[in-house]
């Protein structure tokens, strides 16, 4: 994707600060709620929203697993949902989280505090050793806005809150995704020329 890093550091600090007023705003008797996303409710989509802080420090520190240099973001994607156990090890690990995630708020207000100073320290170009190969931070960065804003558009839907991102996350999310998609579809139905088919999803 090769997003200018300042343009990816500040997408990702208005989606974690989206992310946290979303969270804030959900109402008690909703965390049990159906998510809508899986079979996830609220609280256990929270947690799993929560990764995409804490796996930038689980990776900024981790050992090389696999000797696989990543050119960008969406090298990364492609790699990482291609292995088929991506997915199963994703939704077990969500309803696991969502057990332990006793206060929903001041943990997500925490971790997010932690990781932003994290990412602050960080430089741009500091190898990032994913389970799929190494990247640079600021791709990596790219990732971590994109799961981070989808899923805050998936809370607020399921808590009836007015749906929205930050201008600057929405830009790094939908370059994002239209990377991954199949570019002629995509235009024909931006163009309302053909439709989406239902389901149609460039992470599944």
């Amino acid at each position: 994707m090769l997003q200018h890093p300042a343009a990816v550091r500040a997408a990702f600090e208005e989606a974690a600060r989206t992310f946290l007023a979303t969270v804030r705003a959900i109402e008690v008797h909703q965390w049990a709620l159906p998510s809508a996303v899986g079979a996830w409710t609220v609280r256990e989509l929270t947690a799993h929203a929560l990764r995409a802080f804490t796996t930038i420090e689980l990776y900024a520190s981790a050992e090389p697993v696999v000797d696989r240099p990543m050119a960008d973001a969406a090298e990364y994607y492609r790699v990482a949902l291609g292995d088929p156990a991506v997915h199963a090890g994703v939704a077990q690990r969500a309803k696991d989280a969502g057990a332990q995630l006793t206060d929903p708020v001041g943990e997500s207000e925490a971790t997010a505090e932690r990781i932003l100073a994290l990412c602050a320290s960080t430089d741009d170009d500091e190898p990032i050793n994913t389970f799929a190969g190494q990247i640079t931070f600021s791709e990596y960065l790219v990732t971590r806005t994109v799961e981070l804003g989808v899923h805050t558009l998936d809370l607020q839907r399921a808590t009836g809150q007015a749906q929205g991102l930050h201008a600057a996350t929405s830009a790094i999310v939908l370059a994002m995704l239209c990377e991954l998609a199949d570019a002629s579809r995509l235009i024909l139905a931006l163009t309302g020329r053909r439709d989406l088919s239902v389901g149609y999803n460039v992470l599944g």
